[in-house]
């Protein structure tokens, strides 16, 4: 199974997710996808300071865990688009 860490800035999940906050004594918080698998887009800033947007469809059951602004994902990127492709009101987390 391929598996990527990511420090991000913005993460944008569809609707086929449940959330479980684990309390540890700072923030951690564990996705886990439902239905036929959930898909998140997440935004990270290269060293040069621009920003990347990848795209990731996760398996139904398995789970993304977030602690401070890092991202551990079940998956490797399906997809990328240059620049912050999150946009409010989007459904921009299917992917490209």
């Amino acid at each position: 199974m391929a598996f990527q860490v990511i420090k991000f800035v913005m993460i944008q999940f569809d609707e086929n997710w449940k959330q479980v906050e684990q309390v540890t004594g700072y923030s951690n918080f564990q996705y886990t996808a439902t239905g036929a698998g959930g898909r998140l887009a997440v935004v990270f800033e290269r060293t040069t300071g621009v920003m990347e947007t990848y795209f990731f469809l996760v398996h139904a059951g398995q789970s993304v865990f977030v602690l401070d602004q890092v991202v551990h994902i079940p998956a490797r990127c399906q997809s990328q688009e240059e620049g912050n492709a999150i946009k409010c009101g989007s459904d921009k987390a299917q992917g490209s």
